[in-house]
C-alpha cells in the first residue's frame, strides 16, 4: 500500500459512512416522519425548513461519493451541522449539540483528505500579449 494508502481508505470509510448516515437521516425529514416534523416545530421552525434540511443531507450525502464534488457537500452539510448545533444550544439541549459537533468533525476531516487528493483546478490557458 503506498504511503498515504491509508488516508485513501480512511477517506472514503469515513465518506461511506457519512453518506449513509446523511442519506437515511435526510430521507427521514422528506418522508415526513412526524416525531421529526414535531421536533422542528418545538424549535420554532416551519415545516417546509424540514424539507429543505432534508434534501441538502440527501444531495450531500450523494456528493459525498463523487470526489469533485465532495468538498462541497463537507462544506455544504457542514453549515447544516452548525446550524442543528446552534438549534440545540439555543433551546436548552446542549448535550445535544455533541452529535451534530462529532458529524462536524469527521466533515472536517473528510474535507481535508479530499482537499489533498483533487487538489487545485488546472490554469487556464494563458492569451499571448498584443
Amino acid at each position: 500500500m503506498r504511503r498515504d494508502g491509508w488516508k485513501q481508505v480512511l477517506m472514503w470509510v469515513f465518506s461511506v459512512l457519512l453518506a449513509i448516515a446523511y442519506f437515511l437521516s435526510g430521507l427521514w425529514k422528506l418522508l415526513g416522519s412526524e416525531a421529526v416534523a414535531n421536533q422542528f416545530a418545538g424549535w420554532g421552525y416551519a415545516a417546509w425548513f424540514m424539507t429543505l434540511i432534508g434534501l441538502i443531507e440527501v444531495a450531500g450525502a450523494a456528493a459525498l461519493l463523487v470526489p469533485r464534488a465532495a468538498p462541497y457537500a463537507t462544506a455544504a452539510l457542514g453549515v447544516v451541522m452548525l446550524g442543528a448545533a446552534y438549534t440545540h444550544v439555543a433551546n436548552g439541549e446542549a448535550a445535544e449539540a455533541l452529535r451534530p459537533l462529532i458529524f462536524l468533525a469527521v466533515l472536517a476531516v473528510v474535507f481535508w483528505l479530499r482537499r489533498q487528493q483533487v487538489g487545485p483546478a488546472p490554469a487556464a490557458p494563458q492569451q499571448p500579449a498584443a
